[in-house]
């Protein structure tokens, strides 16, 4: 790693410049060496593959201040926790491929800057390094947290199916109480339907319990049609509740469930409307890059406590501090949708930046609803 003295720095916002143009040549390599060193990325699609490398590159830009507490630049966002969830529901990766193909994009980003002469203070090099462990972290959370959701879903659909042979056995023996007068066949028959029943109880038990832990599949129908003008149709539905709405971008068309990300848009905006500064826009924005749609909605205001945004999206949770009323399912719901999509729903919050919810959809999501 190539250093610099500290009597001769380069101005914060030249280095990040700097930085920034190195941006597609780090990708591109990264891609190289990942579709090669982790057998699981081989085959992933341009969006899966991609999905926050990009937006990770951008954050490391933003690092690289003087400010000496910016020491992870994620410090704020759930960016990493959900490129570890989409990990995890979208790929064959095991938790080491995902701190691999992290390894792999700090590597090529030391190398780069080395090999491209900009010369990085200590105090650079540890933001970069200091983010991209951060990232290593909270991903790895972030897969696990999805591969126990799976697990319950697994057990949640083993249970149901498996109540379904044991209301035919139950059925059986209660017919044969009803044709047979042999008090040994009638009194074995009950028992059949008691030890029938105390399972089936067994099973609802942890039926619920699953249920209540994991996500609903949802049905999502896939058509063609353009994101920015369900945006325009959704703002114009909208109440008129005296704040003003900025839609920003490029029109988009591509293969999503219309239906279900109309209420995705409804979501994210009526939250920028409740809990997002009355007197500042709510900006919505929409562009295509990577063979996907990066959908933004932003508002200014009270930021959201990083803590608390993973929390966000489990059913019944809320912020902490607020008077908003409801029951708290709008996130979990968003963030099932753009799952379901094969997307990410990645949260940044700061007093300085507002809020941005920015969901990440591949362009044709037809390959990853799974109806």
């Amino acid at each position: 790693m190539n250093t610099r003295e500290e009597d001769t720095p380069v101005p914060p916002a030249g280095l990040s410049s700097a930085i920034r143009c190195l941006r597609e040549c780090v990708l591109d390599q990264w891609r190289a060496r990942v579709t090669t060193e982790i057998p699981a990325a081989a085959s992933l699609a341009e969006p899966v593959l991609v999905n926050m490398v990009p937006e990770l590159f951008e954050k490391i830009a933003e690092a690289l201040s003087w400010d000496p507490a910016a020491s992870s630049a994620i410090a704020k966002t759930n960016l990493a926790s959900a490129h570890g969830r989409e990990r995890a529901n979208m790929t064959n990766y095991s938790p080491y491929d995902v701190l691999h193909e992290l390894h792999i994009f700090r590597e090529i980003l030391f190398s780069l800057t080395k090999e491209h002469g900009l010369e990085l203070s200590k105090h650079d090099a540890e933001a970069i390094g200091h983010t991209i462990e951060a990232a290593a972290r909270e991903s790895v959370s972030g897969f696990s947290e999805a591969d126990r959701e799976k697990s319950v879903d697994f057990i949640a659909t083993l249970s149901h199916n498996l109540r379904n042979p044991l209301h035919v056995a139950n059925a059986s023996a209660q017919l044969i109480q009803l044709k047979s007068t042999d008090p040994g066949i009638l009194n074995l028959a009950a028992r059949i339907c008691k030890k029938i029943t105390e399972a089936d109880a067994m099973i609802q038990t942890l039926l619920d319990a699953s249920l209540r832990q994991g996500r609903i599949k949802l049905k999502l129908s896939p058509d063609h049609f353009n994101m920015m003008t369900l945006i325009e149709e959704v703002c114009a539905d909208l109440p008129l509740l005296g704040q003003r709405i900025r839609v920003m971008g490029e029109p988009v068309t591509g293969y999503w469930c219309r239906a279900s990300m109309k209420r995705v848009l409804e979501n994210l905006i009526s939250n920028a409307q409740k809990y997002g500064d009355a007197a500042e826009p709510i900006t919505l924005s929409t562009r295509h890059e990577h063979d996907s749609l990066v959908l933004s909605v932003h508002n200014k205001g009270t930021p959201i406590p990083w803590a608390e945004m993973d929390r966000l999206f489990k059913p019944y949770q809320r912020m902490e501090d607020t008077s908003v009323k409801g029951w708290g399912l709008g996130l979990p719901f968003v963030q099932n949708v753009v799952e379901s999509h094969g997307g990410t729903v990645v949260i940044d919050s700061d007093v300085a930046r507002g809020t941005t919810f920015t969901v990440s959809l591949p362009v044709d999501a037809r390959h990853y609803i799974d109806n």
